[in-house]
């Protein structure tokens, strides 16, 4: 069956858990350490709106100066408390890249003080950076061990969705964690971030239910009310990509905009915008072309659509075509229609099916988790009950792009040539990630 790969880059920016936690060590011995650590950690998360137009490797040489300031006069202090290891070890491992002197520090804070959850996450996330995802859920179970916190939940959560092979209940388990971790502190926006990416992935894994989305949508939703999440281009990217599969394309071309807007050279962000655009003016050329199909070749599809579609009389529901419909869901009707063009977007979902009902009015079909080799072809008669009409208005380089399409989830809520469709069409998609989140 067909897959889709959807690279997403996302970085986790430290969460200040170290800040947020009730820690049970003296204040005096905490501040300082604790004071130069959280500018940092402010100023990477926020480093791309600071310093529009700059590069990851820009990002990358910036980090390093700051570390050395932050490392010095960390140092000046006391280290050989586990207290005062375990922020150098938090300064070391700011930023995407492993560090290995990091990972030293923090075995070493970790084996001075093994009841210190706030040092478990922290090497968890060091040793993820290196690849070790079996190491780093041990990390975030040994820490849960010691106390129930919504950092390690939530790493938890992302580490169980990254393994190399991930089934649908793993993914449930996921989506299960990321709600415990908000329920520890419903106001905490990076903990509804990591809900939204779980709800993402439980789309692509589990079915590609719009409900699934509606979900995510809302977590993000929640998410924007911490400035350093929307300070974070991924977020405003990853929330792209559910409106996309939502359909709802012109929020998901500003948010991509916004997401470059904050980082220029956001390769993968750039890529999927482009490819957005692609599809929109390829569905819209399509429909205004009527797929560039012959008069000749039209009349017949037309004919065989009035002739297959003659015997439904017994539907309980009214045959109506494509301008009958109402805007969203049609519980009282269905619409039929023949199947002049279809492109897959990229080889993406969703497969794209450029129909005609009978009366000529020309539309498209937005069809979800089908197995391409399996999806109907030209001149097939597409029956559709409750259909969800939707309508697209974009404006891509200045050109209004605007034509309306039907919704559908699954296959199995259609029938091809008056014929259900069977659970071997469906074809789940394949979601892989580059990075913790």
């Amino acid at each position: 069956s067909e897959s889709l790969e959807d690279q997403t880059t996302l970085s986790l920016h430290r969460p200040f858990y170290f800040i947020q936690s009730n820690l049970r060590y003296s204040k005096s011995d905490m501040d300082d350490g604790k004071k130069l650590v959280q500018l940092m950690c402010q100023k990477e998360a926020f480093y791309f709106k600071e310093n529009t137009g700059a590069t990851e490797e820009e990002k990358a040489k910036w980090l390093t100066s700051e570390l050395g300031l932050v490392t010095k006069s960390l140092e000046e202090l006391n280290l050989e408390t586990h207290i005062f290891k375990f922020l150098l070890g938090c300064a070391l491992n700011i930023g995407n890249s492993y560090n290995i002197k990091a990972e030293e520090i923090l075995i070493d804070a970790a084996k001075m003080n093994p009841t210190m959850y706030e040092i478990w996450n922290e090497l968890g996330d060091c040793i993820w950076k290196k690849g070790d995802k079996p190491g780093a859920r041990n990390c975030f179970e040994r820490a849960l061990s010691q106390h129930r916190n919504k950092v390690s939940l939530r790493n938890l959560s992302i580490v169980i969705r990254q393994q190399e092979s991930v089934s649908a209940k793993e993914i449930e388990e996921s989506v299960k964690i990321s709600k415990e971790a908000v329920s520890l502190d419903v106001t905490d926006g990076r903990s509804w971030y990591i809900l939204g990416n779980a709800y993402l992935a439980q789309f692509f894994l589990c079915g590609q239910a719009s409900n699934v989305l509606k979900c995510s949508l809302s977590a993000y939703g929640k998410a924007s009310s911490d400035e350093k999440v929307l300070s974070d281009p991924d977020y405003h990217y990853n929330k792209g990509i559910v409106l996309k599969y939502l359909d709802n394309y012109n929020e998901a071309v500003a948010y991509f905009t916004d997401a470059l807007t904050i980082h220029p050279k956001f390769v993968e962000c750039k890529n999927e915008l482009q490819d957005l655009k692609d599809q929109l003016i390829n569905t819209h050329t399509l429909i205004h072309n009527k797929g560039k199909v012959k008069h000749k070749n039209m009349s017949l599809m037309l004919k065989k659509l009035k002739e297959k579609t003659s015997n439904q009389n017994a539907l309980k529901v009214t045959c109506s075509n494509f301008e009958e419909l109402n805007k969203e869901q049609n519980e009282d009707k269905v619409i039929n229609c023949v199947l002049i063009s279809s492109f897959i977007p990229n080889g993406r979902t969703p497969f794209i099916c450029i129909c005609l009902d009978a009366d000529n009015h020309c539309f498209a079909v937005n069809l979800y988790n089908i197995d391409c080799g399996k999806a109907p072809k030209l001149g097939d008669i597409l029956t559709i009950p409750y259909p969800n009409k939707m309508e697209c208005n974009v404006v891509i380089d200045n050109k209004l792009y605007q034509f309306g399409f039907v919704r559908v989830d699954t296959p199995l809520n259609i029938m091809i040539n008056n014929r259900k469709l069977s659970r071997d069409t469906l074809a789940p998609l394949k979601l892989t990630t580059t990075a913790l989140t």
